[in-house]
């Protein structure tokens, strides 16, 4: 939390090489959301693309695909460690990324690692 005081919380956390090095050792569970969002650029993407994740989710409501079929399979196995992913609130979370992103890039579709790539910016703050 001193980091972010002495540094700032946005992309002023690139220029310092302790934000690289935070994320090598590992980022604090109260703050991985955060940062991974900021890191990956996806933060910015909901800003400039308002209500695109919502209207994915509305337009496909109830289309199921060889890739919403594995989503289930998926769900209740996976990230077993993070009791937030095992409640049913953390499912539906995961549930509506994953689904979302496998009709906005249908080529990729879903395979499993989408779960670990997907956590990090979803994960409770």
């Amino acid at each position: 939390m001193h980091y972010h005081v002495a540094h700032g919380r946005n992309l002023t956390l690139l220029r310092y090489p302790q934000c690289t090095r935070l994320v090598q050792v590992g980022l604090p569970n109260r703050l991985r959301g955060e940062i991974w969002e900021t890191l990956s650029g996806s933060l910015y993407l909901r800003f400039f693309n308002p209500g695109v994740y919502w209207a994915l989710l509305k337009d496909n409501e109830g289309r199921i695909s060889t890739s919403t079929e594995e989503i289930e399979k998926d769900l209740t196995r996976s990230l077993p460690e993070y009791p937030a992913y095992q409640s049913e609130e953390g499912i539906s979370t995961l549930r509506r990324v994953l689904t979302a992103y496998s009709f906005k890039n249908p080529e990729l579709g879903y395979c499993q690692v989408s779960i670990l790539s997907q956590w990090p910016c979803i994960i409770k703050r």
